[in-house]
């Protein structure tokens, strides 16, 4: 079971997060697994209220889910465990294969967020149709912005936001630390944002802090702007109420229009500026015409591009690690777990 359980968690941990932080860890004993959110990873500045480090939790769960299916296994998720020393994920693990269409689980390896300009070219219906249909969870809503006319109004609040960002010296610094300006340096970490995923050319990391601390918030409005006006399509992702576990069901719908998107050969890439600033994520609540309860947690644009270099991901050895917990012994002695 153990050789099954660390083939899952390596398809989970190709799944995107924010600024590639992969902020999680895994626990397994027999057939249950554990994700427990890392929050030596969050991202105080960019995401104040860890929204999108939960979201990111949900990208990898569902990729554990699509890639147990594949081989045979039904996954029984418990959102936060009362009984839990940590708050967690625990997915329990028993045979019996689910109905998937297996491009999704094939799509899992090949998924990237792809940051260069689109082509502009508009997504057929019956493509939108499948891409709006992959995100239906509990407690999510999505909304979907197709051709020019629907998607200019959002600019105004991306380049708002954009120019908020780079306008605070504390979260360009947070933004820097996370940047890996060269393939050295990417492979090392196994984590951050690589420069040449976002097809900008490799430089020594002193030179690429200091072009980093040298950018105007103006001159990133406009050129978040151009990839915005380039793109094909907009989709905005909202949470039903502001609570963790929709959080994480976001992630997992977004994943698998991520995963979906992928098979039909569209590109993806997130915009989220405007949800990570809260007041303007309130202004685009509103422009929205959402509830008070209901906020916008997520943004894409969609489109059609070439691949980019994909980034790296951590080992599975430096984020899992075998349960020793009392709860989850527990569990294997009332027999809830399998003795495979």
């Amino acid at each position: 079971m153990r050789n099954i359980i660390e083939l899952l968690i390596k398809y989970a941990i190709k799944a995107p997060s924010v600024h590639n932080t992969q902020p999680w860890r895994f626990a397994y004993r027999n057939n249950v697994i554990k994700v427990f959110p890392d929050y030596n990873r969050r991202l105080p500045m960019a995401d104040q209220d860890d929204h999108a480090l939960f979201i990111s939790l949900g990208c990898a769960v569902e990729n554990l889910v699509i890639a147990a299916n594949h081989f045979g296994y039904r996954a029984d998720i418990d959102y936060f465990p009362p009984l839990e020393n940590n708050e967690c994920i625990r997915i329990r693990l028993t045979e019996g294969r689910v109905d998937l269409d297996n491009r999704l689980f094939e799509a899992i390896d090949n998924r990237q967020s792809t940051r260069n300009r689109y082509k502009g070219r508009k997504i057929p219906g019956e493509d939108m149709k499948a891409l709006q249909n992959a995100a239906h969870y509990e407690g999510v809503r999505t909304l979907v912005f197709s051709g020019q006319q629907e998607i200019l109004p959002l600019i105004e609040f991306i380049k708002e936001a954009s120019f908020l960002r780079f306008s605070n010296n504390s979260f360009k610094h947070e933004l820097i630390y996370w940047i890996r300006f060269n393939t050295r340096e990417a492979k090392q970490t196994g984590d951050g944002l690589y420069t040449a995923s976002m097809g900008f050319p490799s430089v020594p990391s002193w030179l690429g802090r200091l072009i980093m601390r040298l950018i105007k918030p103006s001159g990133e409005a406009k050129r978040v702007e151009k990839l915005v006006k380039s793109s094909s399509a907009m989709m905005v992702f909202i949470a039903e109420s502001n609570q963790k576990k929709n959080w994480i069901n976001l992630g997992r719908a977004f994943e698998r229009v991520a995963l979906t998107a992928t098979v039909l050969n569209i590109k993806h890439a997130h915009l989220n500026m405007p949800c990570e600033e809260i007041e303007v994520r309130k202004k685009l609540a509103a422009y929205l015409g959402l509830p008070d309860n209901q906020q916008p947690l997520l943004l894409i644009r969609l489109g059609y591009s070439e691949f980019m270099p994909y980034p790296f991901r951590r080992s599975i050895h430096r984020v899992t690690y075998e349960d020793k917990s009392p709860q989850t012994i527990e569990l294997q002695e009332s027999g809830i777990e399998s003795t495979k």
